[in-house]
């Protein structure tokens, strides 16, 4: 949609495309965590920290992509 010119441009279209990509990726992963399909919710993770990231909140990425690198090399084997 962003290859159109500014005219053929329809911005509340978009707008409501991103939001329901956003509602659809906070949807998966409140299911992913309420019925406990913890590699789906690693899934989730990883696209949240990359949307975190981008949009500047340095510490939640951080805290994120440690508990993902602590649980997968850190963590013995009965918590993985």
């Amino acid at each position: 949609m962003r290859n159109k010119s500014a005219v053929e441009c329809d911005q509340q279209h978009e707008n409501g495309l991103l939001l329901n990509k956003y509602v659809l990726l906070y949807e998966e992963l409140s299911y992913a965590m309420n019925i406990g399909d913890v590699s789906q919710l690693e899934t989730c993770l990883v696209t949240w920290i990359l949307m975190f990231k981008v949009t500047g909140k340095h510490k939640y990425t951080n805290m994120m992509s440690e508990f993902l690198c602590n649980v997968h090399f850190v963590y013995p084997e009965g918590l993985k």
